[in-house]
């Protein structure tokens, strides 16, 4: 059927717009996509402004414009076209649930992802959204500290992973359920989720991804002391993924985090200080809970090397920086640390 012609600018504003969010121009995207809603809306066409609006939403997410993007996001979910079909309305709350997690809104966070969720459970033609949502949904119970529901959908989640999904999307899946594996002390299951998402992810498709997968791999191992093969096997790749993508200097910082906590467990105690030392002049550009971490592990190395007093101070400030970040957790395990290193002999007796 030929294309009408009052229709032939939108489809060119649509094309543009998409082919701009393609190369992550998304500043770009966002503004053509823009265009070719009013183009729909002038034409009275609500699907067509409702998917551009919902294109101009994942460049807001992609581009890091949380606040924007939760705002627009929750527009398009209340909209009568969310409502239309089961897939534009998981769509739209999965979006939401993105921005809300990262605007720290977890509780809605969660009520989004479960509505995703539960829009396209059971229905084969969306079993990719269904995935998208689990994670969705899994991403915030873990953020909220609900560890034990995080890991009841990850089960669920598994079981959606069959020979019919392709192998990025259960690459992706699959790290999700080994981060929560780890997170609840599964760690034999943890690595065996992050090995069969190694089997299927690969870097010649997408090694930004490779990159992001092999370094979160990486910290989730070193959390759980595994200074093994395995692990260095992560962090190499992670490392040279990351200097053929040409990270930004954050991606650089994290990834030396990465080493330095491994040198710290291998017990090379003056490379792992090497390394941290000057990154504390680097915080500013860090998320704030990544540069506790940092000083977490540069006060234990300092501590083991017998520098007391430094050690404690730069401990201090990692509790402090945790307390910022409200990652009450990580702050009470360095609390714990404080108590157990003053209650040693050298400290009762005033050494």
């Amino acid at each position: 059927m030929p294309m009408s012609r009052d229709l032939s600018p939108f489809v060119i504003a649509e094309l543009e717009a998409r082919e701009s969010w393609k190369r992550r121009d998304y500043s770009a995207g966002y503004a053509q996509a823009g265009q070719a809603a009013a183009l729909a809306l002038e034409s009275g066409d609500d699907h067509r402004w409702w998917k551009m609006v919902l294109l101009q939403v994942e460049c807001l997410r992609d581009q890091g414009s949380i606040q924007e993007c939760q705002q627009l996001a929750a527009t398009i979910a209340a909209h009568p076209v969310a409502a239309s079909a089961p897939d534009l309305g998981a769509r739209a709350n999965i979006l939401l649930a993105h921005s809300l997690q990262g605007l720290g809104r977890l509780p809605e966070a969660v009520d989004a992802a479960a509505v995703a969720a539960g829009l396209v459970a059971g229905d084969f033609e969306n079993v990719y959204l269904h995935i998208q949502a689990q994670q969705a949904l899994i991403a915030a119970l873990a953020e909220s500290g609900r560890l034990d529901a995080a890991w009841r959908e990850c089960l669920d989640l598994k079981t959606l992973l069959t020979d019919h999904v392709d192998d990025d999307t259960a690459g992706k899946a699959y790290w999700v359920i080994g981060n929560v594996a780890f997170l609840t002390n599964r760690v034999t299951e943890g690595s065996e989720y992050h090995d069969l998402a190694a089997e299927r992810l690969s870097p010649s498709r997408d090694v930004d991804l490779w990159a992001r997968f092999n370094r979160g791999s990486a910290e989730m191992r070193l959390h759980a002391q595994l200074s093994n093969a395995a692990t260095l096997r992560c962090i190499e790749r992670a490392e040279l993924a990351t200097e053929v993508v040409g990270g930004s200097e954050r991606d650089m910082l994290e990834m030396s985090l990465v080493r330095a906590h491994w040198y710290y467990l291998t017990g090379d105690m003056d490379s792992a200080i090497t390394i941290l030392a000057p990154l504390r002049d680097k915080f500013p550009v860090l998320a704030t809970q990544t540069a506790a971490e940092a000083s977490f592990v540069l006060g234990k190395a300092m501590m083991a090397q017998g520098n007391d007093t430094e050690s404690l101070q730069i401990l201090d400030e990692a509790v402090t920086l945790f307390d910022t970040a409200a990652a009450t957790e990580r702050s009470a395990m360095v609390r714990d640390y404080l108590a157990s290193i003053r209650r040693q002999p050298r400290f009762l007796q005033g050494g």
